[in-house]
């Protein structure tokens, strides 16, 4: 019998699902919303991209990379629960330790267009039923990453961004995942999903292509914080008895439409 994805990701201390590497590392609880998409596919043999693995290395310190999680635990989970796929993995840092029979993984900067370039090439150009951006979470790399990436997503298939952040230019942050030059990629999803156009500045040089091929845009609130009376914190479910902020969707589906290449 499969493993559910929740269980899997625990086992390989995800923190998409609902434990961690450590007590210390907030959960994202993404798994549940995954299973909903992706559970009728599990014995199909299809071809998925990851970018970003959760590894640590010179290029970037992955700071998830401690207690129970060695270093690409998503992939792994990924490769437990799809047993007939084959699995790309994309990350700044070289971990080819993780590659098999049907993981392959590549050095490259997803927001830089010659790295995705060398990518493609290496691999012979596939093409995708399934890709995961879980990259550096910054607003221009989603979006050059999005923007290169959806061409070689087949009809039909699904893009998923995480961790989406109010971190692009107008925005109240700072730190390694803030980007002043450009929009954060939630908002200028949530304005395409509503009225049909990409709000300015964006990273895409090809819109014309997105607003052709894009069939839905669904946003997901995996996670609320609650504290109880004794002031200890617990992540939940986000259920209609708990309200949230707007604009603090965390999760991003992005399916393709069937009759676009």
């Amino acid at each position: 019998m499969y493993k559910s994805l929740t269980d899997l990701a625990n086992c390989h201390a995800s923190d998409k699902g609902t434990i961690g590497p450590s007590k210390e590392w907030p959960v994202h609880n993404y798994t549940d919303v995954y299973d909903a998409y992706l559970h009728p596919l599990r014995g199909e043999k299809l071809t998925m991209l990851e970018i970003g693995l959760g590894v640590t290395g010179k290029n970037w310190h992955s700071a998830i990379v401690h207690g129970r999680n060695s270093g690409g635990a998503s992939l792994k989970m990924w490769h437990d629960y799809f047993p007939h796929a084959k699995i790309f993995g994309l990350d700044i840092n070289a971990c080819s330790y993780l590659d098999n029979e049907r993981i392959k993984t590549f050095v490259g900067h997803q927001g830089h267009i010659d790295d995705l370039e060398a990518f493609s090439k290496t691999f012979g150009n596939p093409r995708f039923d399934l890709i995961f951006d879980d990259g550096s979470h910054r607003p221009d790399d989603q979006q050059v990453s999005l923007d290169y990436f959806f061409k070689f997503l087949k009809p039909g298939g699904i893009y998923f961004i995480e961790d989406l952040m109010a971190n692009g230019k107008g925005d109240d942050r700072s730190g390694r995942c803030y980007c002043d030059k450009f929009l954060n990629t939630r908002s200028v999803l949530k304005s395409f999903r509503d009225d049909g156009s990409f709000p300015q500045p964006n990273l895409f040089s090809d819109p014309d292509y997105l607003a052709k091929a894009i069939e839905t845009i669904c946003f997901h609130v995996p996670k609320v914080s609650l504290s109880s009376s004794k002031g200890r914190r617990f992540w939940h479910r986000a259920v209609s008895s708990v309200s949230y902020s707007p604009e603090s969707e965390r999760l991003c589906m992005i399916r393709k439409r069937t009759d676009v290449e």
